[in-house]
């Protein structure tokens, strides 16, 4: 192997070590600031909420479900009919719910209707009371509680549609 072969190839791999070092440098630092914004909106949602809101729904699942129902928003003073639709995958059962939601991150009306997405687990057996939160791409978050009727067991992935009414 000749010297300019030797040099060549040890220059590739100080280049490639630096370029991995950076990357992972870059990805650290993003990783820190992601961390950093989660603390910084766990933190928030401790505090009173941008809004708040009280709706009824009804749920019906065998594995795949759906949901509808209706609510108000009250935001800035005033009250802003909703309607909303879901789907979900995961559980059986059916329920009536009758709750409230804290709003957080809402800064301005229009960015509350659109698609939301959450997580969660329950059960009910006649009486019940739950809570859910779900989160849309302006990263609006709602936080449910609810009481309910029903028998149902759910565990899984929930998606909203929210629509202001007319």
């Amino acid at each position: 192997m000749s010297n300019k072969s030797i040099v060549f190839r040890t220059l590739l791999a100080i280049l490639a070590l630096a370029f991995t070092q950076a990357s992972f440098a870059q990805t650290d630092a993003m990783n820190q600031k992601a961390d950093a914004k989660a603390q910084a909106r766990q933190k928030a949602m401790e505090g009173p909420p941008d809004a708040t809101a009280d709706f009824d729904a009804k749920q019906l699942r065998l594995i795949f479900g759906g949901a509808e129902g209706k609510g108000v928003l009250h935001f800035k003073g005033k009250d802003y009919p909703f309607t909303m639709s879901g789907v979900t995958v995961g559980g059986a059962g059916y329920t009536e719910a009758h709750g409230t939601a804290n709003i957080y991150f809402l800064k301005n009306i229009d960015d509350f209707p659109g698609s939301y997405q959450g997580i969660g687990a329950g059960a009910a057996l006649g009486a019940s009371k739950g809570g859910n939160s779900f989160q849309n791409m302006k990263e609006v978050v709602i936080v449910t509680k609810s009481k309910g009727e029903g028998v149902a067991l759910n565990m899984g992935v929930s998606s909203i549609n929210i629509k202001l009414a007319k």
